[in-house]
């Protein structure tokens, strides 16, 4: 049993680990790079510097960037908990 847990566990670290690589490729930075770059994309958004034809253009690319940041988000927090997991179950 123990040995069929600790495989479960390891290709869920897996498949997390490609989907983290995924968006890395993506964007061509780390999750808390790419937090940091989204905050100020959004801070642009709402700083009234931007006619509305670039607003509207980049509400929607920040709508579709957000999307990929809370998928990378909870990736990221289930990839951390899976791997504690793993420590637990090792055999």
């Amino acid at each position: 049993m123990r040995t069929l847990v600790s495989h479960y566990v390891l290709n869920q670290v897996d498949d997390l680990r490609q989907q983290i690589q995924s968006l890395e490729q993506k964007y061509g930075m780390r999750y808390d790079q790419f937090d940091t770059y989204l905050h100020e994309r959004s801070q642009l958004l709402v700083s009234g510097t931007l006619s509305d034809d670039e607003r509207r253009t980049l509400g929607q690319v920040i709508m579709q960037e957000e999307d990929d940041w809370l998928d990378w988000k909870s990736s990221t927090e289930l990839l951390e908990s899976w791997l504690g997991l793993e420590s637990e179950t090792q055999v």
